[in-house]
């Protein structure tokens, strides 16, 4: 009698490790909501002697590195490590500049395990442009007309506000401990840089 057996599993070798990204602020970036990318990243079959693991930021119309750091994936189980990552937009860069496409890769140092996800920056505001005929139809009533551009005016100043949507975020997100207190500090440091907190030395 001839038994077959079929080996699922080599003994002694591990399994590669699998990086996943999952991008929380979406993979569309909308510079009129948020200058911050935000990202969920995972790693299974985590192995140490991978070494260090990096995150690049690299742009696809010229394929210039943006960002290149160091990231610090912590134990969630057994064989699996995650990191939460924030990258901040320059924001004295003009936005002409930042639009377009990107790709984000995770890989480590001397392991083989390697993602990349792409994203795009976009700017959902758009100019605008008063042609001939729609001058004529922002006509409006001369017993309206004061009242109206008066509303409009407060409305707008309400709605203006010197903090950025994303640094409020970044406060919520730190009480609810889902970020470091180092990126919470990089926030501040950018309200302190663009001065919207006045810092008095003496």
């Amino acid at each position: 009698m001839i038994m077959l057996f079929q080996i699922n599993q080599v003994y002694g070798v591990e399994e590669l490790p699998v990086v996943t990204i999952d991008f929380l602020s979406g993979d569309i970036i909308d510079l009129d909501k948020t200058q911050m990318i935000r990202a969920n990243i995972q790693i299974q079959n985590y192995n140490p002697q991978d070494g260090y693991h990096f995150m690049e930021i690299i742009r696809l119309s010229d394929n210039e590195i943006i960002k290149n750091t160091e990231i610090f994936p912590k134990v969630i189980d057994d064989e699996l490590y995650g990191v939460q990552i924030l990258h901040y937009l320059t924001p004295d860069s003009a936005q002409s500049d930042l639009i377009g496409d990107y790709a984000l890769r995770i890989y480590s140092e001397f392991g083989t395990g390697e993602a990349v996800s792409t994203f795009s920056i976009v700017s959902s505001s758009m100019p605008l442009n008063i042609t001939q005929t729609s001058l004529e139809e922002l006509i409006i009533p001369e017993e309206e007309s004061v009242e109206n551009i008066v509303s409009l005016q407060n409305d707008s100043i309400q709605s203006e506000s010197k903090i950025p949507s994303w640094v409020h975020d970044i406060f919520v997100w730190y009480a609810e401990e889902t970020i470091s207190e180092n990126e919470l500090l990089a926030a501040i440091e950018y309200l302190i840089t663009q001065e919207i907190i006045n810092v008095d030395s003496n």
